[in-house]
């Protein structure tokens, strides 16, 4: 009971202890502008890699491995997909999905049940694909020089 009170006295402070770390940093910009312009092309650069990653690489590959027209899967699933972006949670999603891929696709339950929980437990790399285009962004921003050796 201690703990959970600690914890909630720390939730309620750190937007308090975060906006403050924001605006002193805020406040060490040179120009506030060149800030925003790199923001913007680091916000264009995640975009861009997600596109290409779910466009082309999550294509090609359903496209050898299920050898199958990827379309016809995402018209079936696309009321998963909507609650996806509403939710921003894949095991929020994870119920329509089931329903999505059994009902509308007609997959088997079995497989249904056993791959999608642990999908969406594991299938992270939209995740790992920002975190390492902030990783480059936070270093550029701090003046780290970037070049490709060290990126790597």
């Amino acid at each position: 009971d201690a703990i959970m009170k600690l914890v909630v006295i720390v939730m309620w402070y750190s937007p308090i202890g975060i906006a403050s770390i924001i605006a002193g940093k805020l406040l060490e910009v040179d120009s506030l502008t060149d800030l925003l312009q790199e923001l913007g092309l680091y916000m264009l650069c995640v975009l861009l890699g997600l596109f290409i990653h779910a466009c082309l690489t999550l294509t090609v590959l359903y496209i050898i491995f299920a050898r199958s027209n990827p379309l016809k899967l995402v018209r079936g699933a696309l009321q998963a997909v909507l609650v996806a972006f509403g939710t921003s949670s894949s095991s929020a999603t994870l119920p329509v999905t089931i329903k999505c891929l059994e009902d509308k696709l007609g997959y088997d339950k079995r497989v249904t049940r056993f791959m999608l929980p642990v999908g969406a437990t594991v299938n992270m790399d939209g995740t790992a694909l920002y975190e390492a285009i902030a990783a480059v962004f936070i270093a550029q921003v701090e003046g780290v020089a970037t070049d490709f050796a060290k990126v790597i």
